[in-house]
C-alpha cells in the first residue's frame, strides 16, 4: 500500500508539472488555428480584390496570372511567418532561410530567370504584340509573332517554320517591328544600260509600279537613279503596301518592272568589262 501511494503521488506530481505546459501548448495551438483560418479568409478577400483590380487595368493575361500568384505567395509567407512567431520561432530566421533558398535557386536557374524577367519586361512595355512581323537583330530571326509566353516568344516565318526565341534575348537586343506603322515601303532596284533612254526607263518603271495591285491607293510612286555602276545605271523604285502585303507587293512589282522594260525595249545588261589593247606593247 505505501508503494502504491508513492506511485500515485509521483503520477500526480508529474501531471501537476506538465499541466501548465499542456495548457500553454493548447493555447498556442488554438491561437495557430485561429490565425490560420482568419488569415486564410483575409488572404482570399485580398486576392479577390487584387484580381478585380488587375482585370480593370487591362494588363496582359499572362501578367495578371503571374502577379496574382506572386501576391498569393507573399501573403501566405506572411501568414506562415506570423504563425511561427506565435509559437516562439523568430520570423527573421524564417526570412533568412527563404532568402538563402531563393539565392540558391536563382543561381541554379539564372538563364531561366533572365528569360522570365525578359518576358515580364516585354509584356509590360509591349514592343510587339501577337500578329506583328518582327526581326531580332542578334540572330536575324524574323517572322510573325504567334505567341508570347512568360519565358519564350514564338515566331512563324514566311516559309512556315516555327522559331522559339528566349525572352531574355529579345529584351536585351534591338529588334525591328515591321507592323507598327501598318505599312511598309517596297523597294525594287534594276540596272539599265548606259545607252538606254534614262527618262523613258524611269517613266516605264513608274507606270509599272503604279499598277501593282497590292500598292496602297494614292500612295506615292518614286523612281530615281540610285547609283552609276560599272556596267549599268541603277534605278530604284519605291511604293507603299500594307504590312501584311509586303511580300506579294515585292514579287508583283519585280515581275511587272521586268516585263515593262522588256516590252519597251530597254536593255538590262549583264556585268561587263571594256578591255583596251595598246599596239606595240608586249
Amino acid at each position: 500500500m505505501p508503494e502504491a501511494a508513492g506511485e500515485a503521488s509521483q503520477i500526480a506530481h508529474w501531471f501537476d508539472s506538465i499541466t501548465p505546459k499542456l495548457i500553454s501548448w493548447g493555447w498556442k495551438i488554438l491561437g495557430l488555428l485561429l490565425i490560420y483560418f482568419i488569415g486564410k479568409r483575409v488572404i482570399h478577400m485580398l486576392l479577390r480584390l487584387v484580381k478585380r483590380t488587375m482585370e480593370r487595368s487591362h494588363l496582359e493575361k499572362t501578367i495578371q496570372v503571374m502577379a496574382y500568384h506572386v501576391v498569393q505567395v507573399l501573403l501566405y509567407m506572411l501568414l506562415i511567418s506570423t504563425m511561427l512567431k506565435v509559437v516562439g520561432y523568430e520570423a527573421a530566421s524564417f526570412v533568412a532561410l527563404i532568402g538563402s533558398a531563393g539565392l540558391s535557386i536563382g543561381l541554379a536557374f539564372q538563364g531561366s530567370l533572365s528569360n522570365f524577367a525578359g518576358g515580364v519586361l516585354i509584356l509590360i512595355t509591349k514592343p510587339f504584340k501577337i500578329g506583328d512581323y518582327i526581326e531580332e537583330d542578334a540572330k536575324k530571326n524574323c517572322g510573325t509573332v504567334k505567341s508570347i509566353s512568360i519565358c519564350y516568344t514564338t515566331l512563324v516565318t514566311p516559309d512556315e517554320k516555327t522559331v522559339v526565341i528566349p525572352n531574355g534575348t529579345l529584351a536585351n537586343t534591338s529588334l525591328t517591328n515591321y507592323s507598327t506603322q501598318g505599312k511598309r515601303r517596297v523597294e525594287v532596284s534594276v540596272g539599265i544600260s548606259y545607252g538606254a533612254d534614262l527618262k523613258k526607263a524611269k517613266a516605264v518603271m513608274a507606270e509599272a509600279l503604279g499598277q501593282v495591285s497590292a500598292r496602297i491607293p494614292d500612295s506615292p510612286v518614286q523612281v530615281f537613279v540610285d547609283q552609276l555602276g560599272d556596267s549599268s545605271v541603277q534605278l530604284t523604285g519605291w511604293i507603299w503596301s500594307a504590312s501584311g502585303d509586303y511580300l506579294p507587293a515585292k514579287w508583283e512589282a519585280t515581275e511587272a518592272i521586268k516585263l515593262a522594260l522588256d516590252e519597251a525595249g530597254i536593255h538590262i545588261p549583264y556585268p561587263q568589262m571594256d578591255v583596251h589593247m595598246i599596239e606595240g606593247e608586249q
